[in-house]
């Protein structure tokens, strides 16, 4: 039996590539005539939704190019678990799905708060569970600032195209920093 690794970074995994800059640009192109919603945290404690100062903004537009996302990330989800991974496989070696693509985009001055994906709403109507996985994709890297920042001093910059899976619990906080030039894109889903 393998000895499971005990280092917590070891667990987030960047595929660079994962979408070449052509479909990036497409899709941000497509996007730039979505709607678009102030996004907002859901409160365990008190079942609200609450959105803070300066937040990014969400949507979940169905352009042809979410498709096409979705599908090429299951085989991204299939190699963490069990190529990646593949020591933790003897007792978890199996999920259930993942989450449609959800749009992030955050305009100077935009931000979204450290906080951690263990999202509670989620998955309590026909999906049952929480999030195991967390995988955030680059659409862009022609911005500044927007830095992705992980335990909160550990600054993480991704290529255009990229994605990155980590798991969605407590021991991995995150946040995204304020833009302070340009428009920076990314999507997310969540597996389960």
């Amino acid at each position: 039996m393998t000895i499971m690794n005990r280092n917590i970074e070891d667990y987030v995994k960047v595929y660079e590539d994962f979408l070449d800059k052509d479909f990036c640009n497409q899709t941000i192109e497509k996007l730039e005539d979505a709607e678009w919603a102030m996004h907002q945290f859901y409160q365990a404690g008190t079942g609200d939704y609450v959105s803070y100062e300066n937040e990014l903004s969400v949507s979940w537009s169905n352009i042809p190019e979410r498709q096409i996302i979705q599908d090429k990330m299951w085989n991204i989800i299939d190699r963490y678990i069990r190529q990646d991974h593949a020591h933790c496989t003897e007792w978890w070696n199996g999920w259930n799905g993942y989450s449609s693509v959800r749009f992030n985009k955050y305009d100077e001055s935009t931000q979204m708060k450290i906080h951690c994906d263990h999202i509670h709403s989620m998955f309590d109507g026909q999906m049952k569970g929480i999030p195991t996985l967390s995988i955030l994709g680059v659409l862009n890297d022609d911005y500044e600032g927007g830095d992705f920042v992980m335990w909160q001093d550990t600054v993480m910059r991704f290529p255009q195209g990229s994605i990155v899976v980590f798991p969605s619990n407590f021991m991995y906080p995150h946040r995204v920093d304020p833009v302070t030039k340009g428009v920076r894109y990314s999507y997310v889903s969540w597996v389960w």
